[in-house]
């Protein structure tokens, strides 16, 4: 998000040299630059103790199955944020969170943190913004999943973990 008023007290934002930085829209009334941003959000790999991927449908037009997703709220770290949107999503208890990369998501302007998040495999309680959500095996996960979903990624980058020794969660 890039800023051209202050939204703090409204006035018009002028370009001010900051540091490395270059020009950066600054408000002189409140004395301070408001740096452009992505919103963060976590996008999050739920899988149970047996090894099965849990994927949802979001009630708001995706027609594919994706991973569970949820923007951070202010205040929160991203690791609560995942906890937090796998429970209100699905209702599943997290057992524990491995941060696996972040990436850029242009179309919604999202930094997106992708987790790998052992839950416990239990009955599901899904939320108003998930229509389905379903079990698979890692296999039949990348198959439900759009072509170039994060998700996608995600599974190959626990396999190579796993293969490794080191996914830890």
């Amino acid at each position: 998000m890039k800023f051209d008023y202050c939204p703090k007290c409204g006035e018009k934002l002028l370009p001010k040299q900051i540091g490395d930085e270059g020009d950066v829209p600054y408000c002189g009334k409140c004395e301070r630059p408001f740096f452009p941003f992505s919103y963060p959000c976590v996008i999050c790999l739920c899988i149970a103790e047996d090894g099965d991927v849990l994927l949802i449908k979001q009630s708001y037009g995706i027609i594919r199955y994706v991973c569970v997703a949820g923007y951070i709220k202010s205040g929160e770290d991203a690791e609560t944020a995942a906890r937090r949107e796998i429970a209100e999503e699905t209702g599943l208890e997290t057992l524990g969170v491995r941060f696996l990369y972040s990436r850029y998501y242009e179309k919604h302007d999202n930094l997106m943190l992708a987790f790998a998040c052992r839950v416990r495999k239990s009955d599901l309680t899904l939320s108003g913004e998930v229509s389905d959500a379903a079990w698979f095996t890692p296999e039949e996960a990348e198959k439900a999943l759009f072509e170039g979903a994060y998700g996608i990624d995600m599974l190959h980058e626990v396999k190579r973990l796993q293969n490794g020794g080191l996914l830890g969660i």
